[in-house]
């Protein structure tokens, strides 16, 4: 990877993260101070969950960002990145879209396929550990 890339991946999962931290916060003042009426039946639970989620999943990111600095910047952690991205959108939307209308997202099990995206992405997180060399190595 160039420096050039090295610099913008590093940028995007900070600014992701960020963003996503920031979400989080207002995502959760709104689940706690929205009227009832504003949710189905066990909704606002379900905004928490997804709120956790999103909370935790900011940090990862911030994290990658992280590692891409310390680490040799690769192609493992932009996958882990995007991964994660995908699998938030999924997740995260499919439940607040849930809590909120009562309806499931149309067609699929979007929710699910978000949840095990996530999980892929840790598990090619722990994978890439072993693969990425650090900047200290010398090959």
């Amino acid at each position: 990877m160039t420096s050039k890339t090295s610099f913008f991946s590093t940028r995007l999962w900070l600014a992701t993260g960020a963003f996503y931290g920031m979400t989080a916060v207002i995502l959760s003042s709104l689940t706690s101070h929205l009227p009832d009426s504003y949710f189905v039946g066990a909704g606002r639970d379900m905004t928490r969950i997804a709120d956790t989620i999103l909370f935790i999943h900011s940090l990862a990111l911030i994290g990658i960002s992280i590692l891409q600095k310390i680490w040799q910047p690769s192609i493992h952690l932009n996958i882990v990145g995007f991964t994660f991205n995908l699998g938030l959108w999924l997740f995260c939307g499919a439940v607040f879209y849930t809590a909120m209308t009562g309806n499931h997202p149309p067609l699929l099990p979007i929710a699910p396929m978000g949840g095990s995206t996530l999980i892929f992405a840790w598990f090619y997180l722990t994978i890439a550990a072993f693969v990425i060399k650090d900047r200290s190595s010398h090959s």
